[in-house]
């Protein structure tokens, strides 16, 4: 099949684009931001047009909750404006391409225990980031009432080689080298006893793929269904602290640094993919350590 991916230039887009040419597949990348605003409509549809696919990944995004808020004009104008773009770019042309909306699991308002958010559990974001991704939803929710073939992830947290290390688990393995490099043995670290469901992203682009799949076969169900992306297993911070210094062979002290403590964090938030298995059979199969290993050594 071909696909256009947006925001193929980044973390996750890097890493879909090698789990799509493994199977097979032919990758369009949509132009960079340094050629292309995703919201140009004239301009990415334009860019679709001339690629032809078969299904649009649409992963570009302001993706970092900071730099959201930090920017909440500019936070709409790409991750609302952008899947605007997309759906008119899709809509306008015969046979029109199948889309998989990328979101996050942001959207649902923060669990009061620990069981597991399926896609029936209660919405309520938080903040700015999670705001723009339950609109990007709704748009992707009415291009399916308009008959295009629609699927759209709650992503849950990932990680692996290559995440800036404005993130939580490349900051930690960072902290942890720079800690050896001079040989002190603290790091700073905000509430290191929340847990989150943590995947791989290499796990996660095979997620998408899958779904990718599913849609252009036609096997996804009809209307925009969506699929939470999660491992169904919940980490604690100072759980990864402690293995990451371990496979760095540096054991480290933890110091709380208020400017790093969120306030109203939820304690526990896992995820359950059992839709999502149920259309493609995906599982996770990269254990923590592997993806906290491939972290360290991808920044050492």
């Amino acid at each position: 099949m071909r696909v256009f991916v947006t925001g193929a230039t980044g973390f996750v887009g890097g890493w879909l684009r090698q789990e799509l040419t493994a199977s097979r597949h032919e990758v369009i990348d949509a132009p960079g931001p340094d050629e292309l605003d995703i919201a140009d409509r004239a301009g990415l549809a334009l860019a679709v047009a001339n690629a032809r696919p078969d299904v649009v990944v649409h992963l570009a995004a302001i993706a970092f909750g900071p730099e959201a808020t930090s920017d909440p004009g500019e936070a709409i104008r790409v991750n609302v404006g952008g899947t605007l773009a997309v759906v008119e770019a899709c809509r306008a042309l015969t046979p029109q391409p199948a889309i998989l909306a990328v979101g996050s699991a942001e959207v649902y308002a923060p669990p009061v225990t620990s069981d597991p958010l399926t896609e029936h559990s209660p919405l309520g974001p938080r903040g700015v980031y999670g705001l723009t991704k339950l609109a990007a939803e709704a748009i992707a929710r009415l291009a399916a009432d308009d008959g295009l073939a629609v699927a759209v992830t709650r992503s849950f947290n990932h990680a692996g080689p290559g995440q800036r290390p404005v993130f939580a688990l490349p900051a930690f393995a960072q902290r942890i080298l720079e800690a050896r490099a001079a040989g002190t043995h603290e790091i700073r670290a905000g509430n290191v006893d929340v847990a989150r469901d943590i995947s791989d992203v290499r796990d996660v682009v095979r997620a998408y793929r899958l779904l990718a799949e599913a849609l252009v076969d036609r096997h996804s169900p009809g209307g925009a269904r969506i699929y939470n992306v999660a491992s169904g297993r919940a980490h604690t911070m100072r759980s990864i602290i402690a293995e990451l210094a371990s496979l760095a062979d540096w054991p480290v002290s933890i110091v709380q640094d208020r400017e790093l403590m969120r306030t109203n964090d939820p304690l526990h938030i896992q995820g359950d993919a059992t839709a999502l298995r149920a259309l493609t059979g995906w599982t996770p199969q990269i254990e923590m350590r592997r993806t906290l290993a491939d972290v360290l050594a991808s920044l050492a």
